[in-house]
């Protein structure tokens, strides 16, 4: 006789999906009231190890239930978390109430109710928090806590010269999304009031070199970024950069010293 356990998990629509595991295959398989997939999860023994490994379903469903979650974090700043909960109420003004979890090294996690009031987070900005920049993000699976500060950053961008004719919204999201995640489009360029350049917020990665240009049919597109924000991540604060960092001037002037002295 096969001795089974099971447990279950919430989709996104908030639905519950079990599992159920075969205690002698150790095979678990998902299922709700439309399919029943075999191998979900496996479980086994690698070197000793004990390992599980997770299905491409499964990853689909958690990213479902987290498409509307934001990774916050004050550069600079320790902060509490019922502090933060509260200025995030004053200056997001939430359509909803949105509930806010302390991961590690800083990082918070913003989960919404709605896609409007994560778009506003993600679109709207820079947010500033007792002269601190708060740096948000769109959850993904492969954030890492352990980075000292996010990789990506809002700004915008705009694409000189573009040929008229590729002025539609879908048209402009898809080129947009060869620089980053598009959080917004300006209104304008809709009805080409803009003219001659579309315009964006993307968000880029700091840590690759910026795209200066792209390809679009073969034909050469430059790229322009409006007011990169400036940002210092030695101190988190907004408007200058690490190299003007009181900090970081400083900490030279004591090297200095101690060289001069030695």
């Amino acid at each position: 006789m096969l001795s089974t356990s099971s447990a279950s998990f919430a989709n996104g629509n908030g639905e519950d999906i079990s599992i159920v595991e075969d205690s002698n295959t150790k095979k678990v398989r998902f299922k709700d009231t439309d399919t029943a997939l075999e191998d979900d999860v496996k479980k086994s023994i690698v070197d000793g190890v004990p390992s599980i490994d997770f299905s491409d379903r499964v990853y689909q469903i958690l990213e479902k239930e987290m498409s509307t979650s934001i990774i916050l974090k004050i550069l600079g700043r320790n902060i509490g978390i019922s502090t933060l909960q509260n200025k995030l109420y004053g200056i997001w003004r939430p359509s909803k109430p949105f509930q806010l979890m302390n991961i590690e090294n800083g990082y918070f996690l913003a989960k919404f109710q709605n896609s409007i009031d994560y778009d506003k987070v993600l679109s709207q900005g820079p947010w500033i928090i007792f002269d601190y920049y708060l740096t948000v993000q769109p959850w993904s699976i492969d954030f890492n806590s352990n980075l000292p500060y996010p990789n990506l950053i809002q700004t915008w961008i705009r694409f000189p010269r573009l040929p008229s004719h590729l002025y539609k919204r879908q048209i402009l999201m898809e080129i947009g999304s060869l620089i980053g995640k598009i959080t917004k489009l300006d209104i304008n360029t809709d009805s080409r009031a803009r003219g001659r350049y579309a315009r964006m917020v993307v968000f880029v990665n700091l840590g690759r070199p910026l795209i200066s240009k792209i390809l679009i049919n073969g034909n050469p597109q430059r790229i322009e970024y409006e007011n990169l924000p400036v940002v210092c991540f030695k101190c988190g604060r907004y408007s200058h950069t690490d190299e003007a960092c009181s900090l970081t001037i400083s900490s030279i002037g004591v090297v200095e010293n101690e060289v001069s002295s030695g």
